[in-house]
């Protein structure tokens, strides 16, 4: 592969491992930008540029560091207390997120297909089982297609319903809604989306990064990927304020969008959103699997069937109020290893070393 393409799949399989159900189906969205209304754009900035940063320098440690388990990356972020504290919650963390997932397909199957919550999480958990007995190689591809193609229908469902009259009003609207918000103000809404996704995506992260050999690849494709995120995450979140009225009640606001503009898109959209929760599922039950199976291919089929039948049943729970519980908690325990990557990248860097290898000395070539 060129440069090119290699970037554009490492900033893909970004995007798709974050850019699940709980953002594609626009709950997420709604709860911790939307609700702020107009000041929502301002936390979305500020989630833009934090996604650009963990993105690139989590996948230019991974390069570094070469570490057999993401238990190293997370101590040489946080020392090896903090360290050890975060690798286990991550792991639990990335289990519920995986759960999320499937509940999201039960879901979106339900309300569209009308074929039943319970047919929609089988469906899901056979295909994301299946993909992951492929391991890596071929999930890379497979989340590297898929999350510009993702992305590309949200700015389409978001844009496509702006309303000018609609937006106008939506600041006075919001206000009388009294909806559920992420965090208290804006400006923390920012940052606790954005620590909430860097706990889950730091381990996947690192791992893409382990895989290349050339740092500015991973540095462009780690910003690209979180840049692209971002512009759908925006492109909802202008859909959603514009039809706030309508939409603040739906379980999946981004598919009554779809509907408003075409049935047929709306078709369409609930298949996007399925590959959306698919590659994100795909994505957190490899590396969960991945991390305790230590190439041992047998241990990792063993655990990659446990823990979707596990997920299959943990989807029982409703999709919407997970979300609401669960991610802002996180957020703000992630915000504590945000603060230990940037100790790491601009106080004290410290050695790139770890438990599972020597001393990492860094060729000077990696900086070209």
């Amino acid at each position: 592969m060129n440069n090119t393409f290699k970037i554009i799949v490492l900033a893909g399989a970004f995007v798709s491992f974050i850019l699940g159900g709980g953002t594609a189906t626009g709950q997420e969205i709604l709860q911790f930008f939307v609700s702020f209304g107009y000041l929502g754009i301002g936390a979305i900035i500020i989630a833009a540029v934090l996604h650009m940063w963990f993105g690139a320098y989590a996948m230019d440690v991974g390069l570094k560091l070469k570490a057999e388990d993401s238990k190293d990356v997370f101590i040489y972020f946080c020392g090896k207390y903090l360290g050890l504290f975060f690798y286990w919650f991550a792991q639990l963390f990335i289990l519920i997120v995986f759960v999320v997932m499937i509940s999201g397909a039960g879901a979106t199957v339900s309300e569209h297909f009308g074929l039943g919550i319970v047919a929609g999480r089988a469906i899901m958990a056979i295909a994301v089982l299946i993909t992951a007995l492929f391991r890596l190689e071929t999930i890379i591809k497979i989340l590297g297609i898929a999350g510009p193609i993702i992305v590309l229908f949200a700015v389409i469902v978001g844009i496509g319903n702006f309303e000018s009259a609609g937006f106008s009003q939506a600041g006075d609207i919001v206000k009388e809604l009294n909806l559920s918000k992420a965090t208290s103000d804006w400006w923390q809404a920012g940052f606790i989306y954005s620590s909430f996704v860097l706990l889950v995506a730091l381990p996947f992260l690192a791992n893409l990064g382990k895989g290349e050999v050339k740092r500015s690849n991973v540095i462009i494709g780690g910003s690209l990927g979180g840049l692209i995120m971002l512009i759908g995450v925006f492109a909802i979140y202008i859909g959603i304020l514009s039809n706030i009225e309508n939409l603040h009640t739906k379980a999946i606001p981004t598919l009554v969008l779809a509907d408003q503009i075409s049935p047929a898109l709306a078709t369409i959209y609930s298949i996007i959103l399925l590959i959306a929760i698919y590659t994100t599922a795909v994505g957190m039950l490899w590396t969960v699997a991945k991390q305790f199976s230590k190439d041992n291919l047998s241990k990792y089929r063993i655990l990659v069937v446990t823990l979707t039948i596990l997920g299959f049943f943990g989807g029982l729970f409703p999709f919407a109020k997970i979300i609401d519980l669960v991610y802002p908690i996180v957020g703000y325990i992630g915000l504590i290893l945000m603060v230990g990557m940037l100790y790491r990248q601009f106080i004290n860097k410290g050695k790139l070393e770890s438990a599972t290898s020597t001393t990492v000395n860094i060729d000077k070539n990696l900086s070209e």
